[in-house]
């Protein structure tokens, strides 16, 4: 046998098993690649163990002021040198610096085949940044710098201070530069603070053209109301998350800056998380110097007045006495006034409602009726309602009292309790008066009518004729249904037949980018056909998969058209060009896959 023959069976078999072959004669290296850098870059520690392809086992030791990165990449490799066969399995790690200066990495020992063997020392200089390099972290500062510009929050509270309980009305602002191609907001503004309360976000506010930083930007904004729960210094922030489109990931903003490209094309959707900016806000106690004992947690700038809905009743009658709190303060926290009216009243529960700001509820009026039942008859007085508030602007107690109301209960109609009337064994008759009637009793009956009577539908011309008429709309309405619906399902054959036919003439002219946009939008049509789904074309790839999930299709179906809407995806916005073998591998796995998606 020639001699390239033995050459490829035993590389083959260095490949094939790692462990099969061995030498005795293990080597192993290290070094730093490059030896010397500044302190912006990074290097690589790189260990090539010779004569051996089994992996080593060890544990690299930490050099302080150098950072290892994990797990190393790994290589195995065989070949011939002057005729010689050589295998070897090499470690790379990549190291960054955190400080200049000399840093040598000691000996150190690995396992090898159940041998161990001392990895030599390495050294590496880090020498301070220069001016290139300077200048380079310069422009990642600014590139971070507008990364957080495009996409940001701003919270803005009144004061730096709350008193606990207290009710205040605060913003957050989402602003968007125009120039982001923003697909939707993921989630609206989320608070990430303990010990403050906000009320829901509902829709917010648009704000277009607004200029800030040199740039334009549309603004979302939400108000709401901010209770402060527990006393103490508080730090807050909002959290919100967007989708941004972009063409492939070497344009996505995490890595590099997406303002070369500033519509990021067309291709798939990134999240982007936008933070707020950190607020420091006190949470104060409410003092107890002066606290009235009608106080029950109000807190703002208040007014109250109270009205019954009647002044004159009976005994028993209710009245509906209805007590208005009115201006701005804690709405949503704030407690109903403590009712006292002693016996000659019942009063029960309150029903409450608000009115005004229903976002923040904290400016408006809260209303509370109570249902007051006099017990007793006379002139009698309902009093006057202590209610009382504490003014965060003036850090002071008031107390408010309502008019009393003069309500005059009538005593009412005194029951009677019927007479006993048990039956007597001889029933007395009672006397006939003698009645004069001042009416004619004597009446011509007159002719018989026989029009008033009901006449039997069934003998009715006219039922007939409606039910006919009612028939006949039902047969048209069922008519023109079945005929748009099969005109539409026509329409969708149609429109899959030329998608058919582009996407062979896409294979014939082995346009891989066209190719693979055209069965993208195949397979979405018949998703959005066995889906009943008319907007499919609008969704993203793994939107398209949950409509499929949802339609409970098989996991093998659900598997596959994720597997050719990520393969689209990648493949037309990435614009690389595919073999025509692949194209037609493509082509069989799609038409495979359309046959099951009924």
């Amino acid at each position: 046998m020639p001699l390239s023959y033995y050459r490829f069976l035993l590389i083959a078999c260095f490949l094939a098993g790692p462990t099969i072959l061995s030498f005795g004669n293990i080597r192993v290296e290290s070094s730093f690649n490059p030896a010397t850098i500044t302190l912006s870059n990074a290097s690589t520690y790189q260990i090539i163990v010779h004569g051996s392809q089994q992996a080593p086992s060890g544990s690299v030791p930490s050099v302080k002021g150098l950072k290892f990165s994990s797990p190393p990449r790994t290589l195995r490799s065989a070949s011939f040198i002057n005729g010689v066969p050589s295998v070897r399995f090499e470690l790379t790690f990549t190291v960054t610096p955190e400080k200049p200066g000399s840093f040598i990495v000691p000996s150190w020992e690995i396992e090898v085949e159940n041998k161990t063997h001392k990895v030599p020392s390495a050294n590496l200089q880090v020498l301070p940044p220069n001016q290139k390099d300077k200048l380079r972290q310069a422009e990642q500062r600014q590139q971070q710098e507008d990364l957080r510009q495009a996409a940001f929050l701003e919270f803005s509270c009144p004061r730096p201070f709350l008193f606990k309980g207290e009710t205040v009305e605060a913003k957050v602002s989402l602003f968007l530069w125009d120039r982001l191609p923003v697909t939707r907001i993921d989630q609206v503004p989320a608070k990430n603070a303990d010990g403050i309360s906000i009320t829901e976000l509902g829709q917010p506010s648009e704000e277009r053209n607004v200029r800030k930083f040199n740039k334009t930007y549309s603004v979302y904004s939400w108000n709401f109301g901010l209770t402060g729960a527990i006393t103490g210094n508080h730090k807050i922030t909002f959290e919100s998350s967007i989708r941004v489109r972009i063409r492939n990931g070497r344009n996505s903003p995490f890595n590099n800056p997406f303002f070369n490209d500033p519509f990021f094309g067309f291709g798939r959707e990134e999240s982007l998380q936008v933070v707020s900016n950190t607020l420091d806000l006190e949470i104060k106690p409410l003092p107890n110097k002066d606290r009235p004992t009608s106080f029950q947690g109000a807190i703002g700038d208040l007014k109250i007045n109270s009205n019954p809905d009647k002044n004159q009743v009976s005994v028993g009658d209710p009245i509906r006495l209805t007590c208005t709190i009115h201006g701005s303060g804690n709405f949503a926290a704030m407690p109903a006034p403590n009712l006292s009216f002693g016996d000659k009243f019942k009063v029960g529960p309150p029903a409450f409602s608000f009115s005004g700001n229903s976002m923040t509820k904290q400016e408006g009026s809260q209303t509370f009726e109570y249902i007051v039942t006099p017990l007793e008859a006379g002139i009698l007085e309902i009093p006057s309602i202590s209610f009382a508030y504490f003014n965060p602007e003036k850090e002071q107690y008031f107390s408010l009292n309502t008019s009393a109301h003069r309500i005059r209960v009538d005593p009412g109609k005194e029951w009677i309790a019927p007479a006993d009337t048990t039956l007597s064994s001889a029933p007395k008759q009672a006397p006939q008066k003698q009645v004069q009637d001042l009416f004619q009793t004597d009446s011509d009956p007159g002719v018989w009518v026989t029009s008033l009577s009901l006449v039997d539908p069934i003998h009715s011309a006219s039922f007939w004729i409606l039910q006919v008429v009612l028939f006949l709309t039902v047969l048209v309405v069922i008519y023109l249904r079945i005929r748009k619906r099969k005109s539409a399902s026509e329409l969708l054959k149609k429109k899959e037949k030329v998608l058919l036919i582009k996407i062979r003439e896409a294979l014939k002219h082995k346009d891989s980018i066209g190719f693979h946009r055209i069965l993208s939008k195949s397979i979405r049509l018949r998703v959005g056909i066995a889906c009943k789904h008319a907007k499919t074309h609008a969704l993203s790839s793994p939107e398209v998969v949950e409509l499929l999930k949802s339609a409970s299709f098989s996991k093998e179906v659900v598997d596959e058209a994720l597997e050719l809407l990520r393969l689209c995806d990648e493949l037309e916005y990435a614009g690389s060009v595919t073999q025509k073998t692949d194209l037609d591998s493509t082509f069989r796995k799609s038409q495979s896959l359309l046959k099951k998606i009924k």
